[in-house]
């Protein structure tokens, strides 16, 4: 540098030499869902003594966050911060897949079903007389076979309009191929479901009507505690299937009970007994989002802000993860790389678990989605008010992310259980591990010890990839932010000449910078890499192609599997290994 001018002393700070290293993301976290409040892909950031319930009203994202901080303070974060973005919602509701049953199904023909659900239903079809479309004659039932409606043709284009009993359409049409065969006997199952399943009544008396807009989903139970009519009789409210109740309060004057915690009300039939002992059943599906609108409302937030991941609340699909990893990797081209967590759907009504993983299984047979992990596992999830309701742990796994070094795996046994978290009545080993092979995050029991546990942190990558876990994401994506800042210091910097080795000042930063940067993890505590190797060959064509570093990242084994081999000897025995130790003493 030339001084002109006075003689004096002059000052200068020289910048960027202490070995602090910017670019660190690890842990923090955006959670996108459906909620009853808050602004549209607007970004509210919370903490665990954020008044969730204020700020976000009701929904799946308000669950999965209230989740995601229970599952940090379970894994001893007790200051944990979370991006929460609403998404526009539509009802839930959905046309369960179609099943059949008999020997004689199994050679017929699987219809294709299409619509719009405007009914609940439990739709039965099956063929009385056989033949192709034209000739066939079918009968239909909508409650699963208790009544049924008239026998008629199946209409020559083989499309079948399922209505109820009295002539009211369920939105439902089954569509036969025009030129095959029907045989007789042959039966098709179908469930349809709206956000307000149907009311199920266990004992006397008169029924019970709900209604209104599904703010969050709930498995309602309406008791009756004491026989009588409105302002008379008195009844109990569970939202968590009958788990839990409220205090015992008396039928309304004007027979309308509100529950708003869930956004319906349940219609009592004026100047009626009710009888002590009744219950009353409804499931309540929460609202779902679509692609479109997790999309929307994550543009604005990911241009502001540089998470290490985005969690998505709801159930999705194969489309779903392959527009996430689309979206992964336009982040990794801006230089923000973050990988995505999302939840699958819960069974639906009259689904068992082996039918739900075939499901999942085909979905993921549709193609890889790198960057992305998928979380199926669900149970009963106690809240902060004592209720547990069935949900998917997606929230939980959350938690466990933010509140755990990028080293680290989700299932650790010495970091403890799953506390909030029941498993499912059929969860099994063979379920958990078809589902963990096929590169799904799910949830494990071990023998001899209490809770759940996570099981492999899979990514749903090809299985050819390197990044088939969160633990190398997680690493890798670290040093990648590490080291590009470091790198950008010589960005138009002198290389010097790299034939010469003493003269090659402007490389020797470059790669020591990049060395600095990976021995941040190195020397982290705990240790989130065993090293770091930066190689800058000799003989690049640095003004051309500018300069290739060749890093090597050494990661941390993680134990996934122990063998225990034990033997047992006699003591004082030839085989004890003990006497060869004397002997040679």
């Amino acid at each position: 540098m030339t001084i002109t001018g006075k003689h004096d002393v002059y000052e200068f700070l020289v910048d960027g030499q202490s070995g602090l290293i910017p670019g660190d993301v690890s842990g923090k976290a955006i959670i996108a869902g459906v909620c009853s409040k808050g602004e549209v892909g607007k970004a509210y950031r919370l903490g665990a003594k954020s008044p969730v319930r204020d700020l976000l009203g009701l929904g799946p994202l308000a669950d999965a966050v209230e989740d995601a901080f229970a599952g940090a303070a379970a894994a001893g974060n007790q200051n944990s911060i979370l991006i929460a973005v609403p998404v526009a919602g539509t009802e839930g509701g959905y046309i369960g897949p179609v099943t059949h049953t008999g020997h004689v199904t199994l050679t017929a023909p699987m219809p294709r079903v299409t619509g719009y659900p405007s009914a609940n239903a439990n739709i039965v079809v099956e063929v009385v007389t056989e033949g192709v479309p034209g000739i066939a004659t079918v009968r239909t039932s909508t409650n699963g076979g208790k009544s049924w409606n008239a026998t008629a043709a199946l209409p020559l284009n083989g499309q079948l309009t399922i209505t109820e009993a009295g002539g009211a359409g369920t939105g439902i049409t089954f569509t036969f191929a025009q030129d095959k065969e029907l045989p007789q006997g042959a039966t098709w199952h179908c469930t349809v479901r709206l956000p307000i399943g149907p009311v199920l009544q266990t004992g006397p008396g008169p029924e019970v009507v709900a209604s209104g807009t599904v703010l969050a989903g709930a498995e309602v139970h309406l008791l009756i505690t004491r026989q009588g009519k409105c302002n008379e009789g008195q009844y109990q409210l569970s939202l968590d299937g009958g788990d839990t109740f409220g205090l015992p309060r008396t039928l309304p004057l004007e027979g309308v009970i509100k529950v708003p915690e869930a956004g319906i009300t349940l219609a009592l039939a004026p100047g009626v007994t009710y009888e002590v002992g009744t219950l009353y059943t409804v499931t309540l599906l929460p609202p779902v989002p679509t692609i479109t609108t997790v999309m929307q409302a994550l543009e604005r937030p990911l241009e502001r802000l540089d998470p290490e991941f985005v969690h998505v609340v709801g159930p999705t699909d194969a489309v779903d993860w392959a527009a996430f990893a689309m979206l992964a990797q336009g982040q990794l081209e801006r230089h923000r790389p973050m990988f995505l967590t999302c939840e699958s759907r819960l069974p639906n009504d009259g689904e068992n678990l082996d039918a739900w993983a075939d499901w999942l299984l085909d979905e993921k047979a549709k193609g890889a989605a790198p960057y992305v992990s998928c979380c199926p596992s669900f149970g009963e999830i106690m809240n902060r008010a004592g209720q547990r309701q069935v949900r998917n742990a997606g929230g939980l796994l959350v938690g466990k992310l933010i509140s755990i070094p990028v080293q680290r795996h989700i299932g650790r046994v010495l970091d403890g259980p799953i506390t909030p978290l029941t498993l499912p009545s059929g969860w099994s080993d063979a379920l958990q591990v078809n589902l963990r092979d096929a590169g799904f995050i799910t949830v494990q029991w071990y023998e001899g010890l209490n809770g759940a546990y996570w099981g492999d942190d899979k990514v749903m990558a090809e299985i050819i990839s390197d990044f088939q876990f969160l633990t190398v994401l997680r690493v890798v994506f670290k040093a990648l932010r590490l080291m590009r800042i470091q790198a950008l210091k010589s960005m138009f910097d002198e290389a010097g000449d790299p034939l010469l080795e003493s003269e090659a000042a402007g490389l020797h930063f470059l790669k020591e910078n990049l060395e600095a940067s990976l021995d941040v993890m190195v020397r982290a505590r705990p240790r989130e890499l065993i090293a770091g190797l930066v190689d800058i060959p000799t003989g690049q064509d640095i003004v051309n192609n500018g300069v290739d570093c060749e890093v090597t990242l050494i990661g941390i084994p993680i134990i996934k599997r122990i063998r225990l081999f034990t033997k047992y000897v006699y003591a004082g025995g030839r085989f004890d290994p003990r006497a060869d130790v004397q002997k040679q003493v």
